[in-house]
């Protein structure tokens, strides 16, 4: 069907009322009668076009049969306004013609009410034209929204002139579904076709997708109908054949057909900027909240993965930092299986930012983590994995990070000899469970003597030297000397405490291993867990299943669910047992997991394969912290205890608890404040009741009695902003003079 042509049609079925009332007076009786066999002929043909009593093998051998079908409505109007018209005209002259065309002038009147009526019916023609007038010509305005999608009719054709056939014997025919809600095909081909649905006035369009789909034998999910210009006119579109996003052997069909389903891993979600993967040989994908939600909902890999009807290791979902997104990869081969040889030390070498590169991560960007922020200064770390998920080789990597980048190693290993190449590389390194409290003993003193340090001079940024490294202190299975069994838990958990929470700005980075993270395996103290995992980097490894059930993992960990990485790549043992066949041993999945700092999202990644770390060890260039006066005494300060005196008694902060005697409320809240102080006296932290309960171990009357007799006493003071007091906010000493 050629717009230019149904233009020219509409412009005639309009103008032939108007036309053949003016002219009918002018005519003879002979022509008077010729023209009224004309007209009435064309009139019963419209009248049986309009109720689609045309045979078909007739109608297919009218030229413009498309225009004829799609215009019925309005060239029945036209023919009834013509006829009446020339009647008039014929029988009436000049007179009856004036009368018929200017009779509502005399209104009220017989003669005005048939004027205005048939004034009524010519107008209705170009009304209902309207869309046709203003279909796009080339270089000029640009066309209505529906017009624009309904560009490029087509051209007669069988198929074509089918559609129109089952829509009107089936759909708008006086006998169809929706009398006289009439069709017009704009596009079509092999796979689909596209049209636009009208109305009669005042009647919406309420032709339904099942309805189409029924009558033309295709699924309800391949038809669209879209609101067009007003509700009396909308947009179909009919796909024969599914298209990407409906095939379910597509990554756009499975989303849609099985995962953004409400009962689906991720509900009102769909995808965009679907693409291939060249790093994994699959497809990749934005994956885009709808707009009736306002984030996306954290899925379960393991149901995204039955979904996707794949292996659990061939995808990757990737959170954003916008709640909106995420990335979705499903991959035909996993390019992290065969691992990576470690590259050389070259690789972990900071840049500017302190960033150095543990492995690949599966979209082919590199791994990272942050060993230390020029402004921040020493980043913490956390390494966490069940036996046999790589946490060796996680932590060997960090440690060869710290030496090729001049860092002081002092490394603790409760379980003994668990990393050979670590404890070649430090600077201290102790063994077994009392060897590793002397480490962390050494650490602390060294920490002291910083915090001093640094109070004297004034300084508030660490600044690394040769002679002032930064000191990287790794704590390898940490729970041997922080969980709920062991002996020296105390000590070792108020050092851990306080390199966590003032270790950063004086150039003391803490990298915690452990297999899992739950608090009573972290000494129990909140703060522990929020400095290292919260304000550092974490490197989580296959895990627990209790891990994602029993601790808060970092909002960027949203999906992260380490129990679902499983301990082998594939299973390739058949459900019968053949003996002619050979056995083909699984491969471990070591080294693959997670990991991101603050501020980042993480995918899936897999550290280097590196087995020793010995060959890469300068023996020569091994750093250690010179500006520690008593280094050299590291031995005699690892016997002994942080917390007792000469005289046994314990200490925190610059509370004293004598020998024998437990803290009372008072000294444990004092303490608590203490740890959390500002190193440097240079501001007041302020920490919320609720958090000083927790790690004092007190709750209900008796802290708040605490709180109230050390206000009183101006041993700590209440915060205070713009002159009003922070409800729950506390500070240690008495309150600061301002203004």
């Amino acid at each position: 069907m050629n717009t230019a042509t149904e233009r020219r049609v509409a412009y005639a079925t309009t103008a032939a009322p108007v036309i053949i009332g003016a002219g009918a007076p002018l005519l003879d009786s002979g022509a008077a009668g010729l023209a009224g066999l004309i007209v009435g002929g064309a009139g019963a043909f419209a009248a049986a076009n309009y109720m689609n009593r045309v045979p078909h093998s007739v109608m297919e051998q009218i030229p413009g049969n498309e225009i004829i079908r799609a215009h019925r409505s309005t060239l029945f109007l036209s023919s009834v306004t013509s006829a009446a018209a020339l009647a008039v005209g014929a029988f009436g002259g000049g007179s009856g013609a004036d009368n018929l065309a200017f009779g509502f002038l005399d209104f009220p009147s017989v003669p005005a009410a048939v004027s205005l009526a048939w004034w009524g019916g010519v107008a209705l023609v170009p009304l209902k034209l309207r869309a046709v007038f203003g279909s796009k010509k080339p270089g000029k305005a640009k066309a209505a929204p529906s017009m624009q999608a309904a560009a490029k009719p087509v051209q007669a054709s069988g198929a074509v002139a089918e559609i129109y056939r089952k829509w009107a014997e089936f759909i708008s025919g006086p006998e169809g579904t929706n009398p006289a809600q009439e069709l017009t095909v704009r596009g079509a081909s092999a796979d689909s076709w596209r049209g636009v649905i009208r109305a009669p006035m005042p009647q919406p369009v309420n032709v339904t997708r099942e309805t189409v789909g029924a009558l033309y034998e295709v699924p309800a999910g391949q038809v669209t109908i879209t609101p067009g210009t007003h509700p009396g006119e909308k947009l179909i579109t009919v796909h024969l054949v599914p298209p990407p996003e409906m095939d379910p052997n597509t990554l756009e069909g499975a989303w849609l057909v099985r995962v953004a389903r409400k009962s689906g891993p991720m509900p009102n979600t769909h995808l965009e900027d679907v693409q291939d993967d060249p790093n994994t040989g699959g497809k990749a994908a934005l994956v885009v909240a709808d707009e009736d939600i306002s984030k996306l909902p954290s899925p379960d890999r393991m149901e995204l993965a039955g979904a996707l009807r794949t292996n659990p290791l061939l995808i990757s979902y990737e959170p954003r930092l916008n709640p909106r997104e995420g990335v979705i990869r499903i991959m035909h081969t996993n390019p992290l299986e065969e691992g990576r040889a470690f590259p050389g030390p070259h690789v972990l070498k900071a840049n500017p930012n302190g960033y150095v590169v543990l492995g690949q991560g599966i979209s082919g960007h590199p791994a990272r983590v942050q060993m230390a922020d020029p402004k921040l200064g020493a980043q913490h770390i956390c390494i966490c994995g069940v036996t046999g998920s790589g946490k060796g080789g996680a932590a060997q990597l960090v440690a060869l990070s710290a030496h090729a980048n001049g860092h002081a190693v002092i490394y603790a290993d409760p379980k003994g000899s668990s990393n050979p190449a670590v404890e070649e590389l430090a600077a201290h390194a102790g063994t077994g469970l009392a060897g590793a409290l002397g480490s962390l003993r050494v650490a602390y003193n060294l920490l002291q003597h910083r915090i001093a340090e640094s109070a004297e001079k004034g300084q508030k940024n660490f600044a690394a030297t040769k002679e002032r490294p930064q000191v990287t202190v790794i704590l390898d299975e940490a729970s041997r000397l922080l969980g709920e069994e062991a002996p020296d838990r105390k000590e070792a958990a108020f050092i851990v405490d306080a390199i966590a929470t003032q270790g950063r700005s004086l150039g003391v980075q803490l990298v915690l291993i452990n297999q899992i993270l739950q608090l009573d395996q972290l000494g129990g103290l909140s703060s522990i867990r929020d400095n290292i995992i919260y304000g550092g980097a974490l490197i989580l490894l296959r895990s627990d299943s209790s891990q994602k059930n029993l601790v808060d993992l970092p909002d960027h960990f949203e999906g992260c669910n380490p129990a679902d990485i499983p301990a082998v790549w594939r299973e390739e043992r058949g459900i019968v047992f053949d003996p002619d066949m050979p056995e083909d041993d699984p491969r471990r999945t070591f080294g693959l997991g997670y990991i991101a700092g603050p501020g980042g999202h993480p995918e899936m990644m897999r550290v280097w394969i590196l087995e020793d770390a010995s060959p890469y060890i300068e023996h020569d260039a091994i750093a250690f912290p010179a500006d520690m006066p008593n280094w050299d005494d590291r031995e005699e300060l690892a016997l002994v205890c942080v917390l007792e005196d000469e005289e046994g008694n314990w200490s925190v902060g610059e509370i004293t608890v004598s020998a024998g005697r437990e803290p009372s409320a008072d000294d444990k809240v004092l303490a608590v404040l203490a740890e959390h102080a500002d190193p440097l006296e240079l501001e007041v932290i302020y920490l919320h009741k609720d958090a000083i309960g927790e790690a004092a171990g007190l709750e209900g009357s008796t802290l708040n009695n605490a709180l109230s007799k050390l206000v009183k006493a101006e041993k700590i003071h209440r915060q205070k902003r713009d002159g009003k007091e922070v409800r729950g906010m506390y500070g240690a000493g008495a309150e600061p003079i301002t203004g």
